[in-house]
């Protein structure tokens, strides 16, 4: 069985939401308009069937307020509920926001916008 990884989801990403997106954290090099993908646990594999349940955390940054606003709310326009998509080769039969809306986290010290957003897949 395919295991979900970190790229399947910026690949979506990046065609779903165009915008600059990262592995797990950001680095020095990385443009002040980005965003990071990182799993986040989630819920342990069935043991009977194939079902998972893994959760990934998108953190957006951006240098103006508007511009960070507007793809975190696009991201969680576009995942908050969805069904029956693929991220890569791995089948979503349901992509759930862990939250109502992309939470505000403020500035960080380069003054650049941040938003976190947080879902949780189901794949079979």
């Amino acid at each position: 069985m395919a295991t979900l990884g970190i790229p399947d989801i910026t690949s979506y990403l990046r065609v779903s939401v165009p915008f600059t997106y990262v592995a797990n954290e950001f680095a020095a090099g990385n443009p002040d308009d980005c965003a990071y993908v990182r799993m986040s646990g989630g819920y342990e594999p069935s043991e009977w069937t194939s079902k998972r349940r893994p959760a990934f955390q998108v953190l957006v940054r951006a240098k103006s307020p508007a511009k960070a606003t507007q793809i975190a709310d696009a991201i969680f326009d576009d995942l908050a509920s969805k069904s029956e998509f693929n991220f890569g080769a791995i089948r979503i039969v349901k992509c759930r926001a862990n939250q109502s809306s992309p939470i505000y986290l403020g500035k960080d010290t380069n003054e650049r916008t941040m938003f976190s957003l947080n879902f949780t897949l189901t794949t079979i």
